[in-house]
């Protein structure tokens, strides 16, 4: 049984850690996102950012299942293989090029602004998931095992604004113009509120799915 659980945290440490390693690739597309209905206009957000959105599913099921101790390795790991990643990429950036390839200057602009993205992921992203950790655990010693749901929201909307401020406000102030800069973070961060209130059933699901049955 113990067996079982533990090859269920590495299913889910791989999906935690593989959204980390492709993170450098997301960031830098900026996808529309209008809001015109709520009369905010067209606003932007970070596929990246998006895309990280869903990891935070995994730190609290791992939270829920086996504790904070061992959800906060997986932040640790995922900081770590994307620190790898980053210097891969780095790395590519500094190699010539292959006679004939016409590509180089786009792909070395596109990734000119890593070295911010970097800081601004490591230290947006260890504050805001050791947070989620944090105010997760301190709602189940409050509420006890049941109000999942609630943990759940409660920590990941708050982690989620400081992620998406601290994100942006080190990754692209200077490089997004002033006056797009709080669309992106507004529109990153409605998003990502809609990504938090869709993955409350895939937390359930995935407590579940470790549990084995309905608690």
């Amino acid at each position: 049984m113990e067996s079982a659980k533990e090859r269920k945290f590495l299913i889910l440490f791989g999906f935690y850690v593989g959204f980390w390693g492709m993170l450098q690739c997301l960031t830098v597309k900026l996808v529309p996102l209008d809001l015109s209905w709520l009369g905010l206009g067209v606003m932007a957000f970070s596929y990246g950012s998006f895309a990280h959105a869903f990891t935070f599913p995994c730190t609290d099921a791992v939270a829920e299942i086996w504790g904070a101790k061992r959800a906060r390795f997986m932040v640790y790991m995922g900081t770590v293989v994307y620190v790898v990643c980053t210097l891969l990429l780095f790395i590519g950036i500094r190699l010539d090029p292959a006679d004939g390839w016409p590509h180089n200057e786009a792909y070395m602009d596109l990734f000119r602004g890593a070295p911010r993205i970097v800081l601004g992921s490591l230290i947006a992203t260890v504050f805001a998931q050791l947070w989620d950790i944090y105010v997760f655990e301190w709602v189940k010693r409050k509420t006890g095992p049941r109000f999942l749901w609630l943990r759940n929201n409660v920590s990941t909307l708050g982690s989620q604004l400081l992620d998406t401020c601290i994100f942006y406000s080190i990754g692209f102030y200077g490089i997004i113009p002033n006056e797009v800069l709080p669309k992106v973070i507004i529109g990153s961060y409605l998003l990502k509120l809609l990504v938090a209130l869709i993955d409350t059933p895939v937390v359930y699901l995935v407590v579940y799915w470790i549990r084995g049955k309905k608690q």
